[in-house]
């Protein structure tokens, strides 16, 4: 058993992005299921889905795409959370094991002039950036940060994102920063 609060050793965005497919099918299938009873008038609602007896196929749609768009950006948000975890354990990993690589050296640096206050920009980021073969890769993770910070301190603002975000746009930004780390 996986305890819910425990320590994540070894994160993956590709278990998250299965845990979003597998959560659309299953926002697809009861939309389907709901439809279908409603068309048929047998509205015997199950549990969660009391809340849609009454609703016109219209309603029930928006109900669902409304459930669809908060998936999304809970997992963008799981995703971006996902990624910072990757590269903090990079991190420390680097730190300890003290290889001779240009990324290492840099975040030995970082670790002696800021001990535990790491910052994910401004540090981590900035030394990938220095140290890496493809800067636009981390640019482009790094654009997407705002998307994170929205999405972590409750959405009370309009972002400045420059650009719209989707789950697949966030998993390959991702996943392209997660490939760009040198190995260790």
């Amino acid at each position: 058993m996986i305890r819910a609060f425990g320590r994540n050793e070894n994160p993956d965005i590709v278990f998250v992005w299965e845990w979003f497919e597998f959560q659309i099918a299953l926002l697809g299938e009861s939309h389907a299921g709901v439809l279908r009873r409603l068309m048929s008038l047998e509205m015997s609602a199950r549990p969660h889905e009391a809340r849609l007896v009454g609703l016109t196929p219209e309603e029930v749609s928006a109900y669902f795409d409304a459930q669809r768009n908060q998936l999304n950006l809970l997992t963008m948000f799981e995703l971006l959370a996902t990624t910072e975890a990757i590269l903090r354990i990079d991190f420390n990993e680097r730190v300890a094991l003290k290889k001779k690589d240009r990324l290492s050296r840099r975040y030995r640096e970082l670790d002696r002039a800021n001990g535990d206050n790491i910052r994910l920009a401004e540090d981590l980021l900035k030394a990938m950036k220095d140290a890496v073969t493809e800067p636009k890769v981390v640019s482009d993770f790094l654009g997407v940060l705002n998307l994170r910070n929205w999405l972590a301190h409750g959405r009370y603002w309009y972002p400045k994102l420059g650009r719209g975000y989707t789950p697949n746009d966030v998993f390959d930004v991702c996943r392209d920063l997660i490939l760009l780390i040198p190995p260790l």
